[in-house]
């Protein structure tokens, strides 16, 4: 079970999270994309603003909505499903791999 499991399972989310934010930062980087990269755990977001989002307002006001509709939507063109609405978190699983 997940409880039984929780002190392997737990690590290796966070390590498959930080690899997928640390992957995104870099490829924004290398395609000069202004875009920052939160996350919690396994759940992340790009916010395409160049810093981490403080509340609602900020995104509303910094975010830019349409490149994250855009990057969305370009994804899933190429199989890879994220949610398709802008500011939506992308989670990993403990089906993931690396």
């Amino acid at each position: 079970t997940l409880l039984e499991q929780s002190n392997e399972i737990y690590p290796r989310l966070d390590a498959l999270g930080a690899r997928m934010q640390n992957g995104l930062s870099e490829l924004f980087v290398r395609y000069n994309i202004t875009a920052t990269v939160v996350r919690q755990g396994s759940a992340f977001c790009a916010y395409f603003m160049d810093h981490a989002p403080v509340d609602w307002h900020d995104i509303a006001e910094n975010h830019d909505m349409e490149r994250d509709l855009r990057y969305r939507r370009a994804l899933i063109a190429r199989g890879v499903y994220h949610f398709p609405l802008p500011t939506k978190q992308g989670s990993i699983s403990a089906a993931h791999t690396e």
